[in-house]
């Protein structure tokens, strides 16, 4: 049996998209009964370390069945490049600085979330940071929209006998 994929979320303070995304990731995994396929963590390309989500988006997360209560923001370092397998930037900003901070000879596979998600009718997570909660609402429904793809994308994969 191939080892899980480690995927790794990035944002910019690691605050509210990039943790939703992990938290919604794995617990989808969960539910379907693929745990085994992968494995997420989030990691922010400006964040200060050691900082909670904001209430607003432990509202949105805990009307989602997940608790954020416990996540601490950090910030992405170099090793995140070789112990993950694959970085998925939530927006064209971040999917840019993994490109330029990545390391030579980094292996990690750099990914867009919302990249051919039609559904999405955008290819951006806006950052609904400070801002009102139809906004953390918004950046939950395009997240779980990515996720979902993710895991239709990877189960297929899985019954051909392959990983994209």
């Amino acid at each position: 049996m191939a080892e899980a994929v480690r995927v790794l979320f990035v944002c910019t303070g690691n605050l509210c998209r990039s943790p939703l995304a992990q938290y919604l990731f794995n617990a989808q995994l969960a539910a379907s009964g693929l745990t085994h396929l992968a494995v997420a963590a989030s990691a922010g390309t400006h964040a200060r370390m050691g900082q909670p989500a904001p209430p607003l988006l432990l509202e949105i997360a805990t009307a989602r069945g997940l608790d954020l209560s416990n996540h601490r923001s950090r910030r992405l370092v170099d090793a995140d490049y070789a112990t993950h397998d694959e970085l998925i930037a939530l927006d064209l900003g971040h999917l840019d600085q993994l490109n330029f901070l990545r390391p030579s000879g980094a292996r990690a596979r750099l990914s867009l979330l919302l990249s051919g998600v039609d559904e999405a009718g955008q290819i951006e997570v806006p950052d609904p940071f400070g801002g009102p909660r139809q906004g953390y609402e918004r950046a939950a429904h395009l997240i779980e929209l990515g996720v979902r793809h993710w895991l239709r994308r990877a189960k297929e994969a899985t019954s051909r006998g392959r990983a994209d």
